[in-house]
């Protein structure tokens, strides 16, 4: 009997291995590590959807999924690289935002808001560090839930939301679809979601996500993430940024951006803009509508303010970056703020 067993067991030892091999030959077993596409990586936070995908260099023309050539920092943001911890006597401030804070279809990085900002703040002495965190398409259930999950870690003076009219719909250009379908198909196995040895298995991937997937829990558990993101999040994303700043005792600016028109004295989205700065007042924001202030650069000079209704060139960057520095200066407390010239 113990020959007998002891065969059975060999045997079946041998048949795992051989159908191991057969699986790694054949390449249908599904990948390990982070569902993604492009620059975007599927998050296990459903109240963030996708993330960006930690330092990834690109260089290639076709932009679909990258959005911009280079090089992204380590956590995967269109920034430079930032210290952990606060440097001694530095204002740090986190914006938060979407492809608008990102800077699409800008070039360098160097041309965008939050780089200027940072520059004219030192400019001015004050020893300012801009931190940004916007990602594209992001909308402000996810700007908000990235500040918790990521923004506050760097002790931040300030938050600057980058509010853009399109901000109370999901527009991120199927991103999330394209990610949440990705899982669905079964083709890649996210490390964290799954047995930690039994996951090295190509046999064991292979029956669990390609022969015998978990449809129902898999479809509930993608249904979540998109209802979460899904319809207008402004007002409670507001109220959560709220007590967010309260709790963290940490300031907050709400920048909003025009949409471009051809004559902004005919600007036909004023009640939006007065909504949010009414919104602003209740929740204890600090706010500040670029409207104005694009109305006066492009009455100043001819060059183009944005590409597109939402999405602004380097100079509308510009322009958004000066107004945005005498805002960050006057709300700074008098001991963080520069001396008078």
């Amino acid at each position: 009997m113990l020959r007998k067993l002891s065969l059975s067991a060999a045997s079946l030892l041998l048949a795992l291995v051989l159908a191991e091999g057969m699986v790694r030959l054949l390449g249908v077993a599904p990948e390990v590590g982070a569902v993604r596409k492009g620059r975007f990586q599927l998050s296990a936070n459903p109240r963030i959807g996708y993330e960006p995908v930690p330092a990834l260099l690109y260089e290639g023309a076709d932009l679909s999924f990258y959005d911009y050539q280079g090089a992204s920092n380590r956590l995967g943001y269109r920034d430079r690289e930032h210290a952990e911890e606060k440097p001694p006597g530095v204002y740090r401030i986190v914006v938060l935002g979407d492809s608008v804070g990102a800077g699409l279809r800008v070039e360098r990085y160097a041309d965008t808001f939050p780089a200027i900002l940072e520059r004219l703040l030192r400019e001015r002495g004050l020893p300012a560090e801009v931190i940004n965190l916007s990602v594209s398409g992001y909308n402000t259930l996810q700007e908000v839930e990235t500040l918790k999950e990521r923004g506050l870690r760097d002790q931040p003076d300030l938050v600057l939301l980058a509010y853009v009219l399109n901000d109370r719909e999901r527009v991120d250009g199927a991103i999330l679809e394209t990610l949440l379908e990705q899982r669905r198909q079964g083709t890649t196995v996210d490390p964290a979601r799954a047995a930690p040895l039994l996951v090295r298995s190509a046999l064991w991937r292979f029956l669990r996500y390609r022969a015998f997937p978990p449809r129902r829990r898999l479809d509930a558990e993608l249904q979540r993430y998109r209802e979460l993101l899904s319809g207008d999040t402004v007002e409670p994303s507001f109220a959560d940024l709220a007590a967010v700043s309260r709790r963290a005792r940490v300031p907050v600016l709400v920048a909003v951006f025009p949409r471009f028109a051809r004559w902004f004295a005919r600007y036909p989205f004023r009640e939006e803009h007065a909504a949010i700065a009414e919104l602003s007042r209740r929740q204890g924001f600090h706010h500040l509508d670029l409207l104005e202030a694009f109305r006066a650069c492009k009455l100043a000079s001819p060059e183009p303010l944005g590409f597109d209704s939402f999405h602004p060139t380097a100079a509308g960057h510009a322009c958004a970056a000066r107004a945005m520095a005498d805002a960050v200066t006057a709300v700074m407390p008098p001991a963080a703020a520069p001396p008078s010239p």
